[in-house]
């Protein structure tokens, strides 16, 4: 089965604008979705701005729709160094090549489910404790 964005039907740039108002429905912001906001911002900004720039949107978001414990700062900060690291030349070919690791267990080879469901791994960065992410291309 292919992973596609609930966002779909909308192009990049609507896609983005929609998310950072507060407009785009809760039912095109699934997973998929996440990963598509960080491939974009990493794809127009450096990785640091890029991260920023996820992060504060997701919370934005997240409180908007009146759920600020939604959001998990470990699990928004990694996804999008993640994405960072591979340079597939757009986000359909990410996720085709990509597809079977892109789901929570990924997370798992490099945190302990202890240490990522954790209260400090929600609020802030904590760092992997089985092993080092891969490095941003």
């Amino acid at each position: 089965m292919s992973l596609k964005p609930a966002s779909s039907a909308l192009s990049d740039a609507e896609f983005l604008a929609a998310f950072h108002a507060c407009l785009l429905p809760p039912a095109c912001f699934r997973h998929v979705d996440h990963l598509r906001l960080a491939w974009l911002h990493l794809h127009q900004h450096p990785l640091e701005v890029a991260t920023d720039n996820v992060r504060n949107g997701i919370r934005a978001y997240a409180t908007h729709l009146g759920r600020p414990e939604f959001y998990h700062e470990t699990i928004t900060v990694a996804w999008t160094s993640l994405i960072a690291s591979h340079h597939e030349p757009t986000f359909h070919e990410f996720l085709r090549l990509n597809e079977h690791r892109l789901n929570g267990e990924l997370l798992l080879r490099f945190w302990s489910p202890e240490l990522l469901q954790s209260e400090k791994a929600k609020r802030e960065w904590v760092a992997p404790d089985r092993m080092q992410l891969p490095q941003a291309c």
